[in-house]
């Protein structure tokens, strides 16, 4: 029994010891590039975000049987490059906010298609 005891001791020791050990820290310099690509591309989500919020986008997605939480997921789920051909295409929408039957097609097979892909 005393062995046993010293043994777990000498074990439990060593574990603490172990823990104390210093791990080696990893960083590295961000460039201002980095930074402002991930703005950008948190942005150009909002603007898509903001663009399937509209009362006209919501209700054609109804007539197509897309619900808008599945549309706001999906969007959540496109590349960076994906959400910024979105968001230009908007801005070259006009001011009135007409959504050609060709631009509206384009946004539903890319938002299908990162569905897809997950």
């Amino acid at each position: 029994m005393k062995n046993l005891l010293m043994t777990f001791s000498a074990i439990l020791a060593l574990a603490c010891l172990a823990v104390l050990l210093p791990a080696p820290a990893q960083a590295a310099m961000i460039s201002t590039d980095e930074v402002i690509a991930t703005q950008d591309a948190q942005a150009d989500r909002e603007k898509v975000k903001e663009f399937l919020g509209r009362a006209n986008v919501e209700k054609k997605l109804q007539d197509m049987d897309v619900p808008a939480n599945v549309a706001r997921k999906r969007v959540d789920a496109l590349t960076a490059e994906e959400a910024a051909t979105l968001a230009k295409r908007i801005d070259a929408l006009p001011a009135g906010g007409a959504l050609s039957g060709t631009d509206f097609i384009i946004i539903l097979l890319v938002a299908i298609l990162v569905a897809i892909l997950l």
